[in-house]
């Protein structure tokens, strides 16, 4: 991971901003979107993250 500080804030905002907006403007998320976002945030970081296979 080349930078750390860069990978912890994208991770945080995959998965807290959406909640943080909704409850800006007085709304919630329901359970069924909070586990797709959390599914496809986590999905989403681990395709940039992940450690690649040395492809021959």
């Amino acid at each position: 991971m080349p930078d750390i500080e860069v990978a912890v804030l994208q991770l945080y905002s995959l998965l807290l901003y959406p909640h943080l907006v909704f409850s800006a403007y007085g709304t919630d998320i329901d359970d069924s979107l909070t586990d797709r976002l959390i599914t496809s945030g986590v999905d989403m970081f681990l395709g940039q993250y992940a450690p690649r296979r040395n492809q021959p």
